[in-house]
């Protein structure tokens, strides 16, 4: 991958380029096995076209045929359906340009045939691949099905080698004496307006590739851009344009290569997991976003504390006057009403501090240390009963229950919980309330279990988010956030929280942390 640094880039702009040349070559090796090969077909082009030619296409084949490999065993592994749709069509690519280079003039294998036949079967190849090639960034933010993708690649190339083998359909390419048809010339240029579009789309998709790919897939395009270029003017298959267009396509199908088949096999990151780095770019992005969030609740909070606040005290005493002042001029439904306005202003007091303290547990970061557990599900325990004297609960705590967690958000934890099972029991005539742990493969399970008045389990799910409850406001108290406080501070713990119940049987909770 590149690593451009700015200051070397405007100051010396030439070398820049050249390191920018040489990766996309693949360095010095690279470049020196590219230069080689390309002299070396070229000298070949002027003994023995035949080979050069034949040497040409068996590369371009290998290539298609790896990409296909590539990017078919790469499939569980993408997002998206950029490479399944480039591979697939590579396949097809790869079959129809063997046959191309099988039919070439003189090669002897299709005898009957003149040079119609492989110039038909070289345009059916690149219909395929610069099709698929300008198709694929549109399938950057959604998924291809491979199955389907590659049935319809195969399903594309045995009809243009039916049209062209048997039905007879295709168009004339090529006429010997008289050189291209306009429908060939008019093919190429087509393909590299298509492929001029491509490198466009390519380029507006930077966060989708690696530097280093999305440069090699634009220089493979480019490459074919000029092959198409060369075949646009040659009237001798075995002519100069013809030979250049096929050094463009050895270029253009060495970058394709180093693209896919390289960069996949010895950097897949860069290409098959390419999703994964801009995952971890989304999560941070949305960490900060997350951070920025939390911060404005927190001003909401500390606002709606004083700004609500404020008003229902005013309300609260000015109530609490009237009754003193005018005492004794009040009649009973009067003083009833005005009790009635203290007593919703307290319960609306107690809402906004409930709120406040669930709020307050999404910004905390738990510590960790060792907590006694059985120690303060005890000290909860004895503090309901110093509150209600009068109410004979039999309470069982199970000692040595500890764990690693934060001790003040455990004691809520506790407190809620505990609390419900004394809430939920109070008409119970033999209360039982029970606390303790148990293994549950290997894990420790902590637990609170009441006799109370329980709930139906299809309702288990609603019981921990917040506002939901299960009972009228007038049969019992409470604002619905316990049990979602509940969660919640077993959720920053990494641990989860679930219930089992049988109405009028009681309710046992179950907790890790």
């Amino acid at each position: 991958m590149w690593n451009f640094e700015p200051d070397l880039y405007l100051e010396n702009e030439s070398p820049s380029l050249w390191k920018r040349s040489l990766s996309l070559t693949g360095g010095w090796g690279g470049l020196s096995l590219l230069s080689a090969a390309l002299v070396v077909l070229y000298l070949l082009s002027r003994d023995n076209y035949l080979l050069f030619h034949s040497l040409v296409e068996l590369f371009a084949v290998v290539v298609a045929c790896v990409t296909f490999m590539i990017a078919w065993h790469a499939r569980r592994y993408l997002d998206n359906g950029f490479f399944i749709i480039l591979g697939s069509a590579s396949l097809g690519v790869a079959i129809i340009d063997l046959l191309h280079a099988l039919a070439y003039k003189n090669m002897g294998v299709f005898p009957m045939a003149d040079a119609n036949l492989p110039t038909q079967l070289w345009i059916a190849a690149r219909w395929l691949q610069v099709v698929a090639l300008f198709a694929a960034p549109f399938f950057l933010d959604r998924k291809a099905r491979p199955g389907v993708t590659l049935v319809a690649s195969l399903g594309i190339t045995a009809l243009l080698l039916a049209s062209i083998f048997w039905w007879r359909l295709f168009p004339v390419c090529f006429v010997e004496g008289e050189g291209l048809t306009t429908f060939k010339i008019a093919s190429e240029y087509l393909f590299i307006l298509l492929l001029s579009l491509t490198i466009v789309l390519l380029r507006r998709r930077t966060d989708s590739f690696s530097p280093s790919v999305l440069q090699l897939l634009c220089a493979c395009c480019a490459a074919f851009i000029l092959a198409e270029l060369s075949f646009t003017l040659y009237t001798d298959v075995f002519g100069i344009s013809n030979m250049a267009g096929h050094l463009f396509k050895v270029v253009g199908c060495y970058c394709l290569y180093r693209a896919v088949v390289e960069t996949g096999l010895s950097r897949p990151f860069d290409l098959l997991f390419r999703e994964l780095k801009q995952g971890e770019m989304v999560l941070r992005r949305r960490s900060l976003e997350l951070e920025s969030v939390n911060r404005d609740l927190d001003a909401f909070n500390y606002s709606v504390s004083h700004d609500l606040r404020r008003p229902l005290s005013a309300i609260s005493m000015r109530a609490e006057v009237l009754l003193e002042m005018f005492a004794d001029k009040l009649t009973p439904e009067v003083r009833r009403f005005i009790e009635g306005i203290q007593c919703d202003t307290g319960r609306m007091n107690d809402l906004i501090t409930t709120l406040l303290e669930f709020a307050r547990l999404g910004s905390v970061e738990p510590k960790s240390e060792s907590v006694d557990l059985s120690a303060q599900a005890g000290l909860l325990s004895r503090q309901l009963q110093e509150s209600d004297p009068q109410r004979r609960v039999s309470i069982d705590i199970a000692a040595g229950c500890t764990a690693e967690a934060d001790p003040e958000l455990t004691m809520v934890l506790l407190e809620n919980l505990i609390g419900n099972a004394w809430k939920y029991t109070g008409r119970v005539e033999a209360a039982e309330i029970g606390f303790g742990s148990i293994d549950c493969d290997g894990e420790r399970v902590f637990f609170v279990r009441d006799n109370g008045v329980g709930f139906p389990m299809e309702q288990a799910d609603a019981l921990f988010e917040p506002f939901r409850r299960l009972h009228a406001d007038w049969e019992w108290s409470g604002f619905g956030i316990g049990l979602a406080t509940v969660r919640r501070i077993v959720v920053r713990h990494g641990g989860r929280v679930w219930a089992e119940s049988v109405p009028g049987e009681g309710s046992k909770f179950y907790f890790t942390l």
